[in-house]
């Protein structure tokens, strides 16, 4: 296999884990917000942990950068939102592309 399709391989299958992995960090927060509520309490420390996200903003926040050309309005930003379950993803997704090689 070539360098660059083990390069392109290695992005798609880190990409695949951040979004699986936040869908699912996504989904035990709920679960697990949902459970802190019948316990009484809705910020536990396992919802906390799930659901606190760490967060890389290019010009989102901030409105984003913007290119005005009076008949054309572009607006460019960039964000990423990064949570322990999505981390977990992605080491799970290269574990599973180094497998699949089968190297």
């Amino acid at each position: 296999m070539s360098n660059r399709s083990s390069t392109g391989r290695t992005i798609l299958f880190v990409i695949l884990g951040l979004i699986f992995g936040g869908i699912l960090g996504e989904s035990l927060g709920l679960l697990f917000e949902t459970f802190g509520e019948m316990a009484g309490s809705k910020n536990n420390p396992v919802f906390s942990f799930f659901m606190t996200p760490f967060t890389l903003d290019f010009g989102f926040n901030q409105g984003g950068y913007k290119l005005d050309l009076y008949l054309i309005k572009i607006n460019f930003g960039m964000g990423f939102k990064f949570n322990v379950v999505s981390i977990l993803g992605v080491v799970a997704s290269l574990y599973i592309e180094k497998w699949s090689r089968g190297h």
